[in-house]
């Protein structure tokens, strides 16, 4: 018998059979979740099934009776799978009983799923895993939630976290399903939610892995008296992101910074001149009716103006060229631009500006004459000045182009903080009074928007001192010393993750080698995942950053086509990643990650060093003897070319390519597909996970041969080439070894045992151009077991084998390479020197 409780706990929006369907597989499904052993679980009894057919149909008669629409013809399989989810329904009628307890002021905003969470009274969730347990959750429908989330808080919160939406239910063969589970704490104070959605299968009742990412709500302990007073009040909330409560929010960000914070003391505007700021700016005015919008000299304004600049995507060709400035309107732009005419998130800026009363605005498209060469180089080296001392940035985050504008239309709902009141004697929880959020939203936010794909904005978000952020939902405020949001106005949570990492680079903060290269790699890994339109702009886009570091730290040295001199050995160990290609026009050498299209990891040796083993130490048997560089007029602008030579030991290699699986292939054949969003995938892997990428045409074994040793087995490091190409057809490649990375292991009781971990080294390939002459086109990485093969064939090799400009027999010894108590270097067949060779790589 159906429990009265929950009879009524599933409301339905229309008369539709599909909605009676949906409706009545999760009644179902919610009435029962211990409903089974594990065995019950995976297979159904058919005598059972047969016997529930009919208590289905009758269930489905009286809904459709009571609701006043006609009951819906079910599938067969879809019979099956309600008459098992009914099996066991007295089973939890007692476990339901206990649910009418007195509602706090907190929680009454809480669909009852969600106030069973904080309860700790909701009937146990069905185990999928031996680790998962917790409390069943019933909105596992997407429209279902969604429509919980249009009062519920809570659920809006799981809904909003999505990356992808679920499918409907009775789609295809799968019914998306999910349970909630409250982790284990974190600290004392803070705590996790994790939502799992799983799937159903129609055709034999099966419970099927995960089919998309978990969501996960932290809760962190509050006090009450911390809680803002208007906390269920949504009156004053907007329904889009522009309102008068807005501004006077936005205004005491504001105030709170300029007041407070040192955001804006170190910008040094008067100290470097007019010389820093832009060369022209747009006056929007304080009066829309009195004064036109206009472009003016910056050198015709008083010292103390302040301005603001716009962070924005272009987005298409068609619409970035609407409006821009010319040679053609550059004059009548002076007089008048015509806001009406102006794309509508330019119109919506100067709209904000003057709310703030700021009466000057920098757009990069309406500022800088666009078919002016010169013009365009000159205001390109003053970026990094433009954005560090403007008032603040305004970042159009959530616009994939200047036609969607600043302010967007959104649910008030998604501005209200989310609080529950946890009762005594809950079995996981400390009684008290926590907020729930979403630590990812910031990432969801901002992180992921459209404008953060866009490679321009990333040195234009960390060169700004503080950035407004018009996301879908709200506004973000961002600067040096805080984060906030219309959420929480006063600071953000600690917990919250916020991806992209800010840099205080005009911090007066010494920067050691180490810091530096930190730094340099995260900017790379960052700068290099994002989009250019101009493929041509992969340097000067990176410009403004890369002067500002120069100048926090010259002691990098001269910076070279995105390298930087006197740490360059750290750096030449990146690689790229399997959609990357080297660029058709020339940016860099190819020794240079710059002249790459595509992600780089940039394996900086800083990083290196620090994996795994704290006491990992590196040494590297190659030599810089110059660097020989041209350039165009910046040198942090694009080059014409460049020229490393080295000295260093040299190995004609035979490669041959990796294996066309993985090992987590075979795995996959036995699982059961899942059909979601017209693509099948594996059944434990996420919409947003990338499955493993098979060895392909960029993959290789390094192959070994222990030169007149041939009692060795022939190893095969791995590596990777830069390019997809046949890797059967090379003919002549050469392994330079440039990082040997040491260790020392625990062996017996506090005995340390010296190894060596692995050697990084780059690929090279003659030039053909003359002797001597070599050019990048991949990495490879020697692991231990290899190494003592490799020095065999280095010690071993011709010296007419290599083609060099000078050759330098027994140059470096083991022992300069190696530390000293290398446990191998006493053995009889390891060379203990080796030569080197005098070589370029352009």
């Amino acid at each position: 018998m159906q429990h009265p409780d929950e009879r009524n706990n599933v409301q339905r929006l229309d008369t539709s059979s599909q909605e009676v369907v949906n409706e009545l597989i999760i009644e179902a499904l919610f009435l029962t979740p211990a409903r089974a052993t594990t065995a019950r679980r995976y297979h159904y009894n058919l005598r059972a099934a047969q016997h529930e057919k009919g208590k289905c149909l009758s269930a489905l008669s009286d809904r459709s009776r009571n609701d006043g629409s006609t009951a819906p013809t079910l599938p067969e399989h879809l019979i099956k799978a309600l008459a098992l989810q009914y099996e066991k329904v007295s089973e939890t009628a007692a476990c339901h009983a206990k649910r009418d307890l007195t509602i706090s002021d907190h929680n009454a905003e809480l669909c009852k799923p969600c106030r069973r969470i904080f309860d700790g009274n909701g009937s146990f969730a069905l185990p999928v895993t031996k680790v998962e347990k917790g409390v069943h959750y019933s909105h596992w429908d997407v429209n279902l939630l969604k429509r919980s989330a249009q009062r519920c808080p809570l659920c809006l919160l799981i809904h909003r976290g999505l990356a992808t939406p679920l499918m409907p239910l009775a789609v295809k063969d799968v019914i998306p399903a999910h349970y909630d589970v409250v982790g284990f704490p974190n600290d004392k104070e803070v705590y996790t939610i994790r939502v799992l959605f799983y799937g159903l299968s129609l055709k034999n009742t099966r419970l099927l892995p995960k089919i998309t990412d978990e969501v996960r709500i932290t809760m962190m302990a509050v006090q009450p008296s911390h809680l803002p007073k208007d906390l269920r009040k949504l009156k004053d909330r907007s329904t889009t992101t522009i309102s008068p409560s807005h501004c006077s929010m936005l205004m005491n960000w504001l105030n709170k910074c300029d007041t407070s914070h040192a955001c804006l003391r170190d910008s040094g505007r008067l100290e470097q001149g007019r010389s820093s700021l832009p060369t022209r700016l747009i006056d929007v005015g304080n009066d829309p009716h009195a004064s036109p919008v206009r472009l003016v000299l910056s050198q015709d304004l008083s010292p103390s103006f302040r301005y603001l600049t716009l962070s924005h995507s272009w987005g298409s060709p068609e619409v970035a060229m609407t409006v821009q400035l010319t040679m053609k309107n550059k004059s009548s732009f002076m007089t008048s631009m015509g806001v009406e005419k102006l794309p509508r998130t330019f119109a919506d800026t100067i709209l904000l500006a003057r709310h703030l009363g700021v009466c000057y605005l920098w757009i990069d498209s309406l500022c800088i004459v666009q078919d002016d060469e010169m013009d365009w180089k000159t205001e390109a080296a003053k970026m990094a000045e433009v954005y560090a001392n403007a008032y603040i940035n305004v970042a159009a985050t959530a616009s994939s182009n200047s036609s969607q504008g600043l302010f967007k239309d959104r649910n008030p709902m998604t501005t209200k903080r989310c609080v529950a009141t946890v009762r005594e004697g809950h079995s996981l929880i400390p009684a008290g009074t926590y907020q729930c959020f979403n630590a990812r939203e910031w990432m969801c936010q901002i992180s992921r928007a459209p404008l953060s794909k866009r490679a321009w904005v990333y040195q234009e978000w960390l060169l700004s001192p503080r950035i407004l952020h018009f996301a879908n939902d709200q506004i973000f405020w961002e600067c040096r010393e805080m984060h906030a949001s219309e959420t929480f106005q006063d600071h953000i949570p600690a917990r919250y993750e916020f991806g992209l990492r800010r840099f205080d680079l005009e911090s007066s903060k010494e920067v050691t080698k180490r810091k530096f290269l930190e730094i340099w790699d995260t900017i790379v890994q960052e700068y290099t995942a994002r989009d250019l339109t101009y493929v041509s702009d992969k340097l000067t886009a990176l410009s403004g950053l890369a002067r500002t570091l120069h100048r926090r730290h010259p002691e990098a040295g001269k910076y070279v086509g995105g390298m930087w001199a006197k740490y360059l050995i750290d750096q030449l160990a990146w690689s790229a990643s399997c959609k990357a290609h080297r660029s058709n026009i020339y940016r860099a050498p190819s020794w240079s990650w710059a002249s790459m299209d595509g992600s780089i990891s940039p394996n900086f040796n800083w990083r290196l060093v620090s994996r795994e083993h704290r006491n990992r130490a590196c040494r590297s048997p190659v030599t810089i003897l110059s660097i020989d560089a041209s350039f165009t007029d910046d040198l942090f602008d694009s080059m014409i070319k460049a020229t490393l030579k080295v000295e260093a030991p040299l190995l004609k290699i035979t490669i041959e390519a990796g294996e066309g699986a993985t090992e987590d292939d075979d795995d996959d054949k036995n699982r059961e597909p899942i059909q979601m969003m017209n693509n099948t995938v594996a059944g434990t892997l996420s919409n947003e996970t990338e499955r493993p990428r098979p060895l392909g045409d960029r993959d290789f074994r390094l192959l070994l041969s222990a030169k007149n040793h041939p009692f060795f087995m022939r190893e095969g490091s791995r590596g990777r080439l830069d390019d997809d190409r046949d890797i059967s057809a090379e003919p002549e490649l050469y392994f330079m070894p440039l990082l040997i990375y040491n260790n020392k292991l625990p062996r017996f009781g506090d005995e340390e045992w010296p190894v060596v971990d692995e050697i990084i080294g780059l690929v090279l390939e003659p030039t053909g151009a003359m002797e001597g002459q070599y050019k990048r086109c991949g990495t490879c990485t020697v692991d231990e077991a290899d190494i003592e093969l490799l020095l065999c064939d280095l010690g071993n090799q011709r010296p007419d084998e290599v083609a060099y400009e000078q050759w330098k027999p027994g140059d470096i010894g083991l022992d300069d390479m190696f530390p000293p108590d290398y446990v191998c270097k006493d053995l009889d067949f390891i060379p203990k020197r080796f030569d080197r060779f005098v070589l370029s790589i352009i």
